[in-house]
């Protein structure tokens, strides 16, 4: 738990991404691995306008996430998400179920970063940075062999995701978008009987 758990992927959680990032058409693959369940829980981010976020991350099936975001008290969205795979890159794919993104996907790296202060019931991450895939715009309506090429393309060229130590905003749809956000724990969630 003290070392940076790095995956690729979800999950969701760029509110703000998940909002008015890059969305494509197909995910690179279907769920290639059961959930992490470390991504399970309720997460809180800012933007930089100072708007809250809130993310509620519950397992919907051994492979399949259940997310629901919200802004403020309104709901934003609502997102199937699970866990695909590019020559051993992980990556989280949220998918819209609703609104005039239903059907797209959104593709997300994850880091779960350590040590932090304990989430509730001690057990957990209690952070994760959110990075959105960098691809050419052109990628979002490829097929997924074809959007599996790309990632693996720019998994070569080092340009899949933006430098850590480079603020990545890039506008889309006339708002600033965060290359990476990080999200902080706020809960657990409970289903059938489990806690996470």
């Amino acid at each position: 738990m003290n070392r940076l758990r790095i995956l690729a992927s979800t999950l969701l959680l760029g509110a703000v991404l998940l909002l008015s990032g890059c969305l494509y058409d197909n995910p690179p693959s279907g769920p290639s691995q059961n959930i992490d369940t470390w991504l399970v829980g309720q997460w809180d981010a800012k933007d930089k306008s100072g708007r809250d976020y809130h993310v509620v991350v519950a397992p919907s099936s051994a492979s399949h996430y259940r997310i629901t975001l919200t802004r403020g008290a309104s709901l934003t969205g609502e997102y199937d998400g699970w866990i695909s795979r590019v020559d051993g890159f992980t990556i989280l794919v949220a998918k819209a179920l609703s609104g005039e993104s239903a059907g797209k996907h959104a593709l997300f790296h994850y880091e779960l970063l350590s040590p932090g202060t304990p989430p509730p019931g001690g057990i957990g991450a209690t952070r994760i940075r959110l990075s959105e895939l960098q691809l050419d715009p052109s990628a979002e309506t490829l097929d997924s062999y074809h959007l599996r090429r790309d990632i693996r393309d720019a998994l070569k060229a080092g340009t899949l995701l933006a430098p850590y130590d480079v603020v990545s905003d890039r506008k889309h749809g006339g708002d600033t978008i965060p290359g990476s956000v990080i999200w902080i724990k706020s809960g657990g969630v409970t289903l059938n009987g489990e806690s996470f």
